[in-house]
């Protein structure tokens, strides 16, 4: 079995646990070289989109993890989450699906 990401303890997770992690994070795109995030998120308004950058901003702050890639036009964010190591970690999912819960609040 090959390992997909570390888990807390510094473990490599197996397939079925990178599978409920990236479960949790619904809307991402998976890329494996490097390995990767991406999500386009779309907002109705410069204002909803410029809400959503500040609350990522404090949740990166927050949580310690940062994403790689942001780019955003009037209505619209695009965030790539890559990984620090050879893998995304639990801590990249979380922040993936805690921006997804942003983005539909």
């Amino acid at each position: 079995m090959q390992a997909l990401n570390p888990t807390p303890s510094g473990n490599p997770a197996t397939a079925s646990e990178a599978t409920a992690l990236a479960a949790a994070a619904p809307g991402w795109s998976f890329s494996e070289r490097p390995p990767s995030l991406f999500r386009r998120f779309e907002f109705a308004s410069y204002a909803q989109t410029r809400t959503f950058l500040d609350r990522l901003a404090e949740l990166q702050e927050s949580s310690g993890v940062t994403a790689q890639n942001i780019n955003f036009g009037r209505t619209y964010v695009n965030v790539t989450l890559s990984a620090t190591g050879a893998a995304l970690s639990p801590a990249e999912y979380a922040l993936a699906a805690e921006l997804g819960r942003l983005a539909t609040a």
